[in-house]
């Protein structure tokens, strides 16, 4: 009897896969333009804009760097799940002999590499063209890292199962990325905004990732001066996933109502 791939190395076959295609279709040069144009003009506009404000122009240059994150987590998982429904691959899929967490981590693997590269590429620029205050904890960043990344994948999963089911990730995720950069403290701390924006802020994960990723790599935070960014979004990072899980089940059963997950 064959033995059942191994997750770990189902993990890493699918993000070698996703990543090989999606370089491999749109082609390394316009690739690297797209990942690069947002971050880059998004650093570029805020550098210029708080010029004159140190303290802004750190928050907002490491905020820049966090909607690398934003951005893999809205379009790139999702996407990814309805580009193999249109190729009329998804359905194989959900019938492989391996669990499903595993090849859809592995999708999600290649989006957070991809989205961290970015962002460090472009904190990398902010410290070097900008002036960006330099003063990294190396355990805040990394539990503060661990958290924001759970969140991110249990949104991701929700986005990404709606999108299958709605068969259209795109336009979903079009319509969620303004109201999210608008609100997500990317370019702004959430703390400074009015009450009408700060109220709804304060009920998601984003805000307090971005203050507490910029207090650890720009003030040297520790995680105890942290705890009032930390204890929010770790309490997200346990509730976003599960909710991502259930709304990735409640696509499979779904999918078993409907007979079907392609276009043919």
């Amino acid at each position: 009897m064959t033995a059942l791939p191994s997750p770990i190395r189902v993990v890493a076959a699918s993000a070698y896969a996703a990543g090989r295609t999606k370089i491999q279709t749109a082609g390394p040069v316009p690739y690297v333009l797209v990942w690069m144009t947002l971050p880059v003009f998004t650093l570029l506009i805020v550098g210029l804009i708080y010029r004159d404000d140190r303290e802004l122009r750190d928050y907002a240059i490491v905020g820049g760097a966090c909607l690398a994150l934003l951005f893999g987590m809205l379009f790139s998982a999702g996407e990814i799940l309805d580009d193999e429904r249109q190729r009329g691959t998804l359905g194989n899929l959900f019938l492989a002999p391996c669990s499903r967490y595993a090849w859809l981590g592995g999708f999600q693997l290649f989006a957070v590499l991809e989205s961290l590269a970015t962002a460090a590429l472009t904190f990398t620029t902010g410290a070097v063209v900008f002036g960006l205050t330099v003063d990294i904890a190396p355990l805040t960043l990394l539990v503060t890292l661990v958290l924001f990344i759970c969140c991110m994948w249990g949104v991701s999963m929700m986005v990404g199962a709606i999108g299958v089911a709605i068969r259209n990730a795109n336009q979903l995720s079009n319509l969620l990325f303004v109201p999210i950069l608008m609100v997500g403290g990317t370019m702004y701390p959430i703390a400074l905004m009015p009450d009408w924006l700060r109220i709804p802020a304060r009920f998601l994960p984003f805000g307090y990732g971005i203050q507490a990723l910029v207090d650890a790599t720009t003030k040297g935070a520790s995680v105890a001066d942290l705890w009032r960014e930390l204890a929010p979004l770790a309490g997200f990072a346990v509730v976003l996933p599960l909710l991502g899980v259930a709304a990735f089940r409640q696509v499979e059963r779904l999918t078993r109502r409907r007979g079907a997950l392609d276009l043919t």
